[in-house]
């Protein structure tokens, strides 16, 4: 303990787009006042005096956008921080704006075509990899056309919209190109597979008719139920691939309560 003090917490990064930035809004459902899951809560609750949680999500971010961040965060949160504080393990989620399609929007900044989407997310991945950081590499997920349609009907027109074809290749492309780049702490998350998984088994007659809007608040991003189908997913790779991270495994920061004495606390670095 005498190189840090027990106020002093590794950290675990979201790193991500809209879904990871609205991760702890428990009110996905506008309309409703009753809170529903969320994943960032659940990662904060899960690893309560283990792990602080890192919060780094970006609305209408791409691969292109994350590869500069990855940098500068990994500068700021890892480089230049004692080993009692850097980040030691983390997700990085891009990919589903990345596959919207190519139409006529001039406003429609977010497509990457997708051997550019590889390409990113292979030096994003080298960031982490490069400071031996576990990192769970989550793909574009389940897709809701007509949700989004209801929201966002001018994408139909210009053509600038989003497919679950688009999403699926986008996700088995990443998937193939992260198991074969060497990395051997990344880890894949097909989060398209798992949701459509999640609805063979547990899914509504609706959802198992292409009505996802249990799982999805608007076609792209989450309801409760669908962070949780997330978090599921994280914590299973995280307790059976990187079970050093696992909080089954973790001790907690701080002694027990009823170790506490006087000057129990006199050692903490000031």
């Amino acid at each position: 303990m005498s190189n840090m003090g027990y106020t002093d917490y590794n950290t675990f990064l979201m790193f991500g787009d809209s879904i990871t930035e609205f991760a702890f809004n428990q009110f996905p459902d506008s309309s409703s006042r009753v809170p529903q899951f969320s994943l960032g809560s659940a990662l904060q609750n899960v690893y309560t005096r283990k792990l602080q949680v890192l919060h780094r999500g970006f609305s209408g971010y791409t691969s292109r956008d994350a590869l500069p961040l990855a940098k500068s965060i990994l500068n700021e949160e890892f480089d230049k921080q004692p080993d009692s504080k850097k980040i030691k393990i983390a997700y990085v989620f891009f990919g589903t704006n990345d596959a919207r399609l190519r139409g006529l929007s001039s406003e429609n900044n977010e497509h990457i075509p997708l051997e550019n989407y590889l390409e990113n997310m292979v030096l994003v991945i080298k960031e982490f990899n490069d400071r031996n950081i576990p990192v769970i590499v989550i793909t574009p997920g389940l897709h809701d056309q007509n949700l989004w349609n209801i929201q966002y009907p001018q994408d139909l027109v210009t053509g600038d919209y989003r497919t679950n074809e688009n999403n699926k290749l986008y996700q088995d492309k990443l998937t193939e190109k992260i198991n074969n780049s060497g990395y051997k702490n990344a880890y894949i998350l097909p989060l398209y597979n798992i949701m459509i998984d999640w609805i063979e088994k547990n899914g509504s007659e609706m959802a198992k008719n292409g009505d996802y809007s249990e799982i999805l608040s608007d076609g792209i991003h989450f309801t409760g139920l669908g962070y949780e189908i997330l978090y599921d997913a994280i914590m299973n790779i995280i307790n059976t691939k990187i079970k050093s991270f696992s909080p089954i495994f973790m001790h907690m920061q701080f002694p027990h309560r009823i170790t506490l004495r006087d000057h129990t606390f006199d050692q903490i670095n000031n």
